[in-house]
């Protein structure tokens, strides 16, 4: 009777032990996936700003800018003014810009 009081009183205790300690992996496991969501929203958030930052300096009004600066290039203000170039007949269409500044490739999206 002894040994099964014992063996009883050991089940319980490990029992006891596995339960708190599978708590204590599942706690520390929830601390990584809120470390790691932190995380993964702060490089969305960076994410977000370089995607801005790099619409801006691809604009239309940086393009030319700087295509007036360094090249003392114009550009109508109006797109009716530009005329578009189909080259060998296929279904792409080209801006005349594109030609003269490589960069303002932007212009035309």
């Amino acid at each position: 009777m002894k040994k099964r009081i014992l063996l009883l009183v050991v089940l319980i205790f490990i029992s006891v032990f596995i339960h708190y300690q599978n708590q204590h992996k599942i706690l520390g496991y929830s601390h990584q996936i809120n470390e790691i969501e932190q995380t993964l929203q702060s490089v969305k958030d960076i994410n977000l700003d370089l995607v801005t930052y790099n619409s801006s300096l691809g604009s239309r009004e940086r393009i030319q800018k700087l295509a007036y600066e360094h090249l003392g290039m114009t550009y109508p203000t109006d797109a009716g003014k530009v005329h578009n170039i189909v080259m060998n007949s296929r279904d792409e269409t080209f801006c005349l810009v594109d030609f003269i500044v490589p960069s303002a490739e932007a212009l035309t999206k």
